[in-house]
């Protein structure tokens, strides 16, 4: 560790240069077809100087540099332009700004490819940006409403009592992908269970999606994808209020209350960006037997991302967010938990954040940044059926990470032109989980213990990536070091992947990739989530041989673009394969004496795979109007079929909820500047279900009826309307409105009363639902 502090420390006295202020000032506008364009965010180039366009599209730049310079004009929607200009002391140049729309953001830069800033048109690995303008249109609320609307991802519900839901990436399980909070894995085990449902989107200023192995850059969990949470920075002096009313099959209310201001400093040195959110959703009954199908939710989250500039070439960020959530499903909600049928109930108290400092070498070849970033979790919850008083219990998890990480650009890197970037982490979790009575099974009987698990876990990890770049040909090749805790039982891992982007010509680009992926056998993924189902607890545990398990996974593309005046267009084919040693599969069994069922995760007796192809394409008629969809066929099997339940009748060799055909659309008409409409939609092909009923005989024995069902396809398409009026020069006023899943394409043969299956959900999130919002903002 020693070593390792002494190269931080090195690195930054090396990188530090003191910037003498100067009265050397940059002045300019920023146009488009004519227009000035407020708001746009003007900065010199490897350094922290840098401004916005004020409300007449003029910016000014103080104490730059005195050399060559680059300066770059960049905003979403906007295709970035540079300009270099020579830069002498006391002087005043005017540079102009003429922006050409990108209206399907193909120019947006991204930072998950390989942890550094770059165009996402320039990266040897696919990345897929949903931006601010693509959330509001679809009306999402959250990160996991948003995440639908992009090929070869799918959000699904997976209980009528808690509403917990996850994300499909390319067809595996959600434990499959990693979820980052501004590249950062903070989102431990635990967090993952209602995770996305917790960073509203009104703290969010992209999503940046990765299909296929990321743990070489990410470390374990990131077989089928990464998805990264960039929070929004304070760029601007900004306000937004806005409120939403939602109305679910004319039954249940959801109200919805945002807000989010920036405030920076005149010299651009600091500031911050603020938001918060209030939510409070009814349950909803969708067959009249009085159970849940989506859970009551009372839910307040908010806080701050802030940033301080030191000097010209250095930066330090922080960010911090806290959440309270209260959900619950099953029956009698006006009574205590443990005075139901069935309820599924929990209590977050959460409190995350992060730090970070970056320094940048003047001429901006190198690059350091040092982090801490982690979250708290408390979670007060009760599982239970049948009035049972000990279904209360408590769990507290602590994840962090820390560490560093150096980059460095070469003109020429052994035989090319190249970057290397290097780094290390080293990621903690402390959890514990109590619960009132529960029952373990030893030595043939069950002894009472109240800790179900007690776990700490310690993860090293170190990466070195290498990227070369020709004429036409951008390769890189990546290699991570994971020393798993003994705890696991985990050897050392050693994870390559390796990746090509080949220009076939200025509008066609072939992208190769293969990468490596591994998870470790611990019990508490999605598995935490305990369900009441069937007036029977379902209990998780790990088999005693369990093994970790790996993947490999390989994926080729070919993508094409065409802009032509104001006409912009993208299409994209990719096909993929994902192999599975040793996966992870469950295996059911009932105990007789308490009821239980319990679920245990074991290795499957042969691997599984995942293969198929996402399709993607991305149509700008013009600015108004834009049409964006994308289409998913796929294999998700295992090599051999595999037992769902007790009966040896249910055996498939199909990976349970994973449809062989998925896919999205979205599009929007501007007619004029005030108004919009956007009309989105997601296809659901049908899927092998498992179905655990239950219920008494007439002799007041338990019955479990299992069996493996095939679903039906679903559309859910939804409408939305806005309007703008102009209050002043920095003031809007929008009204919304319209409906979300307007044919009501919804699951139709739910379990009813005390001894259904909860898990036995699919389908779309919710049914026909009708909303209006208003929102005040000083821009559009």
């Amino acid at each position: 560790m020693q070593k390792i502090l002494s190269i931080i420390l090195l690195s930054i006295i090396s990188l530090q240069i003191s910037a003498q202020d100067n009265d050397a000032v940059i002045v300019g506008q920023v146009i488009s077809d004519g227009e000035h364009l407020p708001f746009v965010n003007v900065i010199v180039k490897g350094t922290n100087i840098g401004t916005t366009t004020d409300v007449s599209g003029h910016y000014t730049l103080s104490n730059v540099p005195v050399g060559s310079v680059t300066v770059r004009a960049q905003s979403v929607g906007y295709k970035a332009d540079e300009q270099t200009v020579e830069i002498e002391p006391d002087q005043t140049k005017e540079i102009k700004f003429q922006l050409k729309e990108d209206n399907i953001g193909l120019e947006q830069v991204v930072v998950t490819a390989d942890r550094n800033e770059v165009d996402r048109s320039e990266t040897p690995v696919i990345i897929n940006v949903i931006n601010t303008k693509l959330i509001e249109s679809t009306g999402a609320v959250c990160a996991a409403d948003g995440l639908n609307f992009q090929p070869g991802l799918r959000v699904e519900n997976n209980c009528q009592n808690c509403g917990f839901t996850q994300l499909r990436m390319n067809g595996l399980d959600g434990n499959y992908s990693q979820i980052l909070i501004n590249s950062r894995p903070i989102f431990s085990a635990l967090s993952g269970v209602y995770g996305l449902e917790h960073i509203p989107t009104t703290m969010i200023d992209r999503l940046e999606i990765v299909r296929g192995g990321g743990s070489a850059l990410f470390g374990a969990n990131a077989i089928a994808g990464t998805v990264n949470i960039i929070t929004r920075d304070p760029l601007f002096n900004s306000y937004q209020l806005s409120g939403n009313y939602s109305l679910i099959d004319n039954q249940s209310s959801d109200y919805l209350l945002n807000f989010n201001s920036s405030v920076v400093t005149e010299d651009r040195n600091s500031g911050i960006f603020l938001f918060g959110m209030y939510r409070n959703r009814q349950p909803y009954d969708a067959n009249n037997d009085s159970f849940s199908e989506i859970t009551k939710l009372k839910n307040l989250s908010g806080g701050f991302s802030a940033f301080y500039k030191p000097g010209h070439y250095s930066k330090i960020s922080i960010d911090l967010h806290a959440l309270n959530e209260f959900r619950r499903g099953g029956n009698k909600f006006d009574e205590l938990p443990h005075i139901t049928d069935i309820t599924e109930q929990v209590i977050h108290n959460i409190l995350g954040g992060g730090i970070n400092y970056d320094i940048t070498s003047k001429d901006y070849q190198k690059k350091l940044s040092v982090f801490v970033s982690g979250q708290y979790t408390d979670r007060d919850s009760y599982y239970g059926a049948e009035y049972n008083p000990a279904g209360y219990g408590n769990t507290k998890d602590l994840s962090g990470v820390a560490g560093f990480q150096y980059a460095q650009s070469f003109s020429q890197m052994l035989f090319a032109p190249g970057k290397l970037t290097t780094g290390f982490e080293d990621t903690y979790s402390d959890l514990l989980d109590e619960k009132l009575g529960y029952l373990d099974y030893q030595n043939n009987e069950y002894v009472e213990r109240r800790t179900i698990v007690a776990q700490k876990l310690n993860n090293i990890g170190t990466f070195l990536q290498a990227e070369w770049s020709f004429n036409k040909i951008k390769f890189l090749l990546g290699v991570r070091y994971d020393v798993p805790d003994k705890a696991l039982g985990v050897k050392p891992v050693f994870i390559p992947r390796g990746n090509i982007l080949i220009n076939l010509s200025q509008d066609v680009q072939m992208r190769w990739s293969y990468a490596k992926g591994y998870r470790s056998p611990q019990v508490f993924d999605e598995d935490l989530h305990i369900e009441a189902s069937a007036a029977r607890m379902h209990v998780h545990s790990i088999s005693d041989n369990l093994k970790p398990e790996t993947s490999h996974s390989v994926s080729g593309s070919l993508d094409y673009t065409l802009t032509k005046d104001n006409f912009q267009a993208y299409f994209l084919v990719e096909g993929f394969y994902t192999q599975l040693l040793d996966p992870f599969s469950k295996e059911f069994v009932f105990h007789e004496d308490d009821k239980q069922l319990e679920v245990i995760k074991v290795n499957a007796e042969e691997g599984a795979f995942v293969a198929g192809v996402n399709i993607e394409g991305k149509i700008a008629f013009s600015k108004n109007i834009q049409l964006q969809m994308g289409g998913t066929i796929q294999r998700a099997e295992y090599e051999i079929a595999q037992q769902w339940g007790e009966d040896e009748a249910n055996t498939a060799t199909e990976i349970m909820k994973s449809p062989k055909q998925y896919g999205y659309l979205v599009f929007t008409y501007s007619p004029f500047k005030q108004f919009s409409t956007s009309l989105s939609g997601n296809y659901t092909g049908s899927m092998l279900v498992p179905h655990l009923a239950g219920g008494y005989d007439a002799n007041g024995n338990i019955i479990m009826e299992e069996e493996l069902v095939t679903s039906d396809a679903f559309f859910d398409t939804g409408i939305k309307l806005s309007y703008n009026f102009k209050l002043s020069n920095e003031a809007w006023l929008q009204l919304n409105g319209g409906v979300q899943n307007i044919f009501n394409s919804y699951q139709n043969d739910f379990d009813q009363g005390k001894y259904r299956d909860a898990g036995y959900i699919y389908g779309p999130s919710k049914p026909r639902t009708i909303f209006f919002g208003i929102k005040l903002s000083n821009f559009l």
